[in-house]
């Protein structure tokens, strides 16, 4: 199999990261419209075009799709009224997010003969759990005495933080557990774009950690900064979802050339 583009999928990266940095500082409200469409775009042709109806991991990107679609309307209704509606769509689509990884473990494994996990992967899958823990510690810290990282929120918009950094942590450990089965199945070519998946969930769930260190010389910018990164990264993942099938058929194809090479001949 042909080995991803890591050039292109690189230069993607960057151009999203751009975009989502250049709408940061232009609307100067972190308003994320513009990265998010292009990223909604990008994960619904990869569940369009990369699997055949039926496949079991094409529903995995059907939910990520639609997660970054809500995320989209999301932050639209957001810079137009305000919290409120927006508060709800985000909560959805941080769920769906959470969906789409469990889904995709519990499809992609159902029909295989797993192997245990290596060892590499139980340190990585109890690393995740780690952070997951200290993600839900601050969640629940910040529901006792407040947010530090955001002190304006309080209600249901505090309740609706602590949601969203839970799925957070949530698809983080999913998606180093299905790393963990991918890996001997298929190769690591194959799992890279959930590996991606996977690293931006871990990008996030390092801006949730944040507020635990907010003594540190940590300034609002970069929280935002890992925001648009792990935004670009479910970008990229998809585009490295698309590449690896177009590698497919590239293969399959030269096989049956070859196979026609190898026929019978008059």
């Amino acid at each position: 199999m042909r080995d991803l583009s890591r050039p292109r999928l690189l230069a993607a990266f960057l151009g999203l990261s751009a975009v989502g940095a250049v709408s940061h500082v232009v609307t100067d409200a972190g308003v994320m419209v513009p990265q998010l469409l292009l990223v909604a775009v990008v994960l619904t042709v990869t569940a369009a075009r990369a699997y055949k109806p039926g496949d079991p991991p094409r529903r995995a990107w059907i939910w990520l799709a639609c997660a970054t679609w809500l995320a989209v309307v999301g932050e639209t209704v957001n810079a137009a009224l305000g919290p409120g509606l927006s508060t709800w769509l985000m909560a959805v689509s941080n769920a769906m997010w959470c969906a789409s990884l469990l889904d995709a473990r519990r499809k992609i494994v159902a029909g295989a003969l797993v192997p245990p996990l290596a060892r590499a992967w139980r340190w990585a899958l109890a690393a995740a759990v780690l952070v997951g823990l200290a993600v839900a510690f601050e969640v629940a810290w910040a529901l006792r005495h407040g947010s530090p990282a955001y002190p304006h929120l309080g209600g249901a918009r505090l309740y609706h933080l602590g949601f969203v950094q839970l799925c957070d942590a949530v698809v983080l450990v999913a998606g180093v557990w299905l790393l963990g089965a991918l890996h001997p199945l298929w190769g690591g070519a194959a799992a890279r774009p959930f590996l991606l998946v996977t690293a931006a969930a871990g990008i996030f769930a390092a801006s949730d950690l944040v507020p635990l260190f907010v003594d540190l010389p940590v300034p609002r910018p970069w929280i935002r900064a890992l925001i648009v990164g792990g935004w670009s990264l479910l970008g990229v993942a998809g585009l490295a979802q698309l590449e690896l099938r177009r590698a497919m058929f590239a293969s399959t194809a030269d096989l049956r050339a070859s196979l026609r090479g190898l026929g019978p001949r008059p």
